[in-house]
């Protein structure tokens, strides 16, 4: 773990709460530093989203916190009630993500230990105010300071999880891999993988304002996609060789030939796109060497046949998944060329990922 812009911003958001709180003479004030803490969220649109969730549920919990109190009391028992209560219509209404401070809300309110009807109304009315202003103060900050710049991160994981999955398929290719350490990585790829999808998922939410640049994103999110998408085939490809390397290493001589070379060039194309997309691949070198490439496709099929033909219908059933999941990752990778393609060709000035590492969430 990483202290990242999101600390930093929790941290600020929580101050400015406080301060706030303080100034306007406004108690507890660590109720708004509270309500600060835990809405602070990844993503600018999900700032708002929360505020809006959070102002909702918030003054549902202070609503029948003052319910209960001017019509039962604040004892323990009314009190757990009440929380239950509110718990009950946040699953009604879905407002899963307020649900824990809206709990907080009802406890804050209730215990604030006055007898007088009017007085109490008063200080939940107060209450409430704090759990708005932490709530807006995360916001703010979130908005204004350092907003995430999740493209550069979702680029970069891409291209070192894809740069990860090359190396260790060619190793496997080669029968040169430590089986225990393959494993291990196998199962880091996984959390890598999942790590990608919320960066895609907090970069497909962000807000463009502008026309022009909002077909610009538009674009980029069909061409991340299809990144994860043949990143996740080349991770299926990565599981077949290593679930089948005793049979991958009894192919006849020639077959594995073919089958590297197609696999190996399929690879070095996956490569140029990736840097094709930032600009840093020749056009026309790139065009002849996928001309040369595709040769091996056609080589990859006819081989495959020839050997189905020979060793019959049983034993060729353990690579026909490889074979499968080989040629459905060339298909991703001549679509995702496709896109880049088009891209640059319509948005030259936007081709370009320009990193900023400065920060990490």
């Amino acid at each position: 773990m990483r202290l990242g812009a999101r600390s930093l911003k929790t941290g600020m958001a929580v101050t400015i709460a406080l301060t706030i709180a303080v100034f306007f003479n406004l108690v507890p004030p660590i109720m708004a530093g509270v309500a600060a803490a835990v809405t602070t969220q990844p993503s600018v649109r999900r700032s708002f989203r929360a505020m809006i969730q959070n102002i909702y549920g918030n003054l549902i919990g202070a609503a029948i916190a003052i319910l209960f109190v001017v019509s039962f009391g604040d004892n323990p028992i009314v009190v757990g009630l009440a929380v239950v209560i509110v718990i009950a219509i946040h699953l009604k209404f879905r407002l899963y993500d307020t649900l824990t401070l809206s709990m907080v809300t009802v406890i804050f309110v209730m215990s604030s230990g006055e007898t007088n009807t009017g007085l109490f109304i008063l200080a939940a009315m107060k209450r409430f105010v704090l759990v708005c202003i932490g709530v807006g103060s995360a916001t703010l900050v979130n908005t204004l300071l350092l907003p995430p710049k999740y493209e550069d991160h979702l680029y970069e994981s891409i291209l070192n999880q894809t740069t990860e999955l090359f190396k260790w398929i060619r190793l496997l290719g080669e029968g040169a891999s430590d089986n225990t350490k393959i494993k291990s990585e196998r199962s880091a790829f996984d959390v890598k993988k999942l790590k990608i999808e919320n960066y895609y998922h907090w970069y497909r939410e962000e807000r463009v304002y502008s026309r022009k640049l909002r077909y610009v994103k538009l674009r980029r999110v069909v061409i991340f996609k299809e990144m994860i998408t043949a990143t996740g085939l080349l991770h299926r490809i990565l599981d077949e060789l290593d679930r089948n390397e005793n049979a991958y290493r009894l192919l006849p001589p020639d077959f594995t030939k073919t089958l590297k070379e197609q696999l190996y060039a399929l690879i070095a194309y996956h490569e140029r796109v990736l840097l094709k997309f930032d600009g840093k691949v020749r056009q026309k070198r790139h065009e002849e060497q996928t001309k040369k490439d595709n040769g091996y496709k056609m080589a990859l099929a006819a081989a495959f046949t020839a050997h189905f033909e020979v060793i019959g219908t049983e034993d060729w059933l353990d690579l026909f998944p490889l074979i499968a999941s080989i040629i459905d990752y060339s298909r991703h990778i001549e679509h995702l060329d496709m896109l880049v393609d088009s891209f640059q060709t319509y948005h030259k000035k936007e081709n370009r990922i320009k990193f900023s590492q400065e920060w990490v969430e």
